[in-house]
């Protein structure tokens, strides 16, 4: 029997962004440079290697390179990055672009599957030695992970598939399904085994994702068998048994195996791949996060709570970050509470809107560095984080609303509207007078809905806890002009069941105040956060800067300066961490007791 997620994502509705938001002016960034790219350069290797006229492109550099062993990665997040921006803004000019990318792939495979040694259905930028080798045990980086180049060739045709109507898309992904299952399936277990556990060379994405994706889109069992044959079990063998054992493991190598082992789930109804990636979900965000959401250091987990002695350049992979959060957004479909998307809140706002370059070049930082004085980095070259950066500022809306039958949820507070004409539910949502600290949501609609809006854990005393014998709030809200006293539900949401026929405006008003967020390992060294905002300190002080406050006087310590979410502490300013461009940056500080 199949399952299916209780709460789904409003796919099927319109939501743009509105303007005048940091999410916004980051999505057209983004759609500024994909128009700026030339898809014949995106198209080079794989006509190249197919034997086919390159049609005077210019071939890419970095990673995309003829020499290097990765190239074509790049490729599929560029597909996917031009529907999913396609989906977010509706701008033809993108589908255009995919369609093309789409028909040129699969002239790609049509000469791929006429060349001798290939196999039917081959398409790479590459000739299949990469894969030969692998089963060899040949390790990187001789060959540099030839199954998670081929999962992001996968992931950017579905993408195109799905969000830009490129129907051609799922044949070309069909028939390379089939040649990844005519070659796995003649592998022992132990030859997996020892495959999927090689460090980088056996990386294989979320290849299971797709793999269950294409079981329930053509029903063919050899796809979701084939899910199965990506089983790691140096993952999940720990897992099955609720133990962390993350140190030492390759952070975005795992973390998508996780997001294939709920497919497999919501494919097969096996509940076992649930609770696997349920518990993960759970010792990475208790135990191996950073303040703004990342983890990982120099691309690696460490050992539980292991956070304070690694605060260096290299931390926080962006990568990890896009696919913590993917598993974020399915899991809150099972279970929607709204610890979840406390935790993808604070990774979108503070980490992945963090990562931008501030100009329009496509590129997001690789690591976000979290040592003394840091500055943003951009690696010019084609890297992984590049690639799952261009799709993730046009995925700001995925978190926004969720429905159940006639439930609507509101999880994130950015500037949006919602269209959904077929179930004739309006929503706009923004921020009153441009303060992040009120939210204005507007709802209309035929007949009898319930609206639920997650209540932030940051918000002061939220559960309504007494202070000196008087009942504290961290939210005032009023419901067409009229305050209302109404409290959160075991799942932390404010719910309100009312005929819409007539349109209801909500407002919210939030406490945003001072949090010190410690190191569970060394508790002096300690982050600020103001509200969902992760503070940054701007110093070119190399070391830690010794913080004056505590969490007795930080409030009345912290003054205000003239510029909106920025304070004046003891000479030193501090802004989000989302605002930071150019300058030296301070996240974790020594705080006193």
């Amino acid at each position: 029997m199949k399952s299916i997620g209780s709460i789904h994502g409003c796919d099927d509705a319109v939501i743009r962004l509105l303007p005048e938001s940091p999410f916004y002016d980051a999505q057209e960034r983004m759609k500024e440079y994909l128009l700026s790219v030339e898809d014949d350069r995106m198209l080079y290797n794989f006509r190249r290697a197919a034997g086919l006229d390159t049609c005077g492109a210019v071939p890419l550099d970095g990673w995309e390179k003829w020499e290097s062993q990765i190239k074509g990665h790049t490729t599929g997040h560029y597909m996917s990055a031009l529907a999913l921006c396609y989906h977010a803004a509706g701008d033809e000019r993108f589908r255009e672009k995919a369609l093309y990318m789409v028909k040129s792939l699969a002239e790609c495979q049509d000469a791929f599957s006429k060349m001798e040694g290939v196999g039917e259905g081959f398409l790479s930028g590459y000739l299949p030695d990469q894969f030969d080798q692998l089963e060899e045990y040949v390790e990187y980086p001789t060959i540099w992970a030839p199954y998670y180049t081929l999962h992001k060739i996968f992931a950017g045709l579905l993408d195109c598939y799905t969000y830009a109507g490129a129907k051609e898309a799922l044949a070309v992904s069909e028939r390379l399904g089939l040649w990844v299952w005519r070659r796995l399936s003649k592998l022992t277990y132990q030859q997996r085994t020892r495959m999927w556990s090689m460090y980088i060379a056996g990386e294989f994405g979320a290849m299971n994702v797709i793999m269950a994706q294409l079981y329930m889109l053509t029903g063919r069992e050899e796809f979701i068998d084939c899910a199965k044959l990506f089983d790691n079990k140096k993952l999940i063998y720990p897992l099955e048994q609720k133990r962390d054992e993350l140190d030492q493991m390759h952070a975005n190598q795992h973390i998508p195996q996780m997001l294939g082992a709920l497919e497999i789930y919501k494919a097969a109804g096996e509940k076992r791949y649930y609770d696997m990636a349920r518990f993960f979900w759970q010792i990475v965000t208790d135990g191996h996060t950073y303040a703004p959401g990342g983890c990982g250091e120099s691309e690696k987990f460490f050992a539980k709570d292991r956070i304070g002695d690694l605060l260096t350049k290299k931390t926080q992979e962006t990568c990890a970050s896009y696919n913590m959060l993917k598993l974020t957004k399915e899991l809150f479909q099972y279970e929607p509470k709204s610890r979840y998307m406390d935790y993808y809140e604070r990774t979108v706002l503070n980490h992945i809107l963090a990562s931008q370059d501030k100009r329009p070049t496509g590129e997001s930082t690789y690591f976000f560095p979290l040592e003394p004085g840091a500055k943003r980095e951009f690696l010019w070259e084609n890297s992984c984080c590049h690639g799952t950066g261009m799709e993730s500022h046009f995925k700001y809306r995925d978190g926004i609303y969720f429905h159940r039958e006639d439930e609507f949820y509101v999880n994130l507070f950015i500037p949006s509207v919602l269209e959904w004409a077929e179930r004739d539910v309006h929503i706009r949502q923004e921020a009153v007078g441009g303060h992040p600290e009120r939210t204005r949501i507007t709802v209309k609609g035929s007949g009898v809905h319930t609206i639920k809006i997650r209540l932030p854990k940051w918000t002061v005393n939220a559960a309504g806890a007494e202070e000196n014998g008087v009942r504290v709030r961290g939210y005032e809200i009023e419901e067409n002009g009229r305050k209302l006293a109404v409290e959160p539900d075991e799942d932390g949401y404010l719910v309100f069941t009312r005929d819409f026929s007539e349109e209801i405006t909500f407002e919210l008003t939030f406490t945003f105040s001072f949090r010190i967020l410690r190191a569970a390992d060394i508790p002096e060294r300690a982050a600020i956060a103001y509200g969902p905002f992760v503070m940054a300190a701007l110093s070119e002080e190399k070391g830690f800067l010794k913080l004056p406050f505590t969490e007795t006087d930080i409030e009345e310590k912290m003054a205000p300066a003239e510029e909106r979410l920025t304070f004046i502490c003891e000479g030193t300013r501090w802004i989000p961490l989302c605002m930071v461009d150019e300058e030296s940056y301070h996240v974790y500080g020594i705080c006193g007791a």
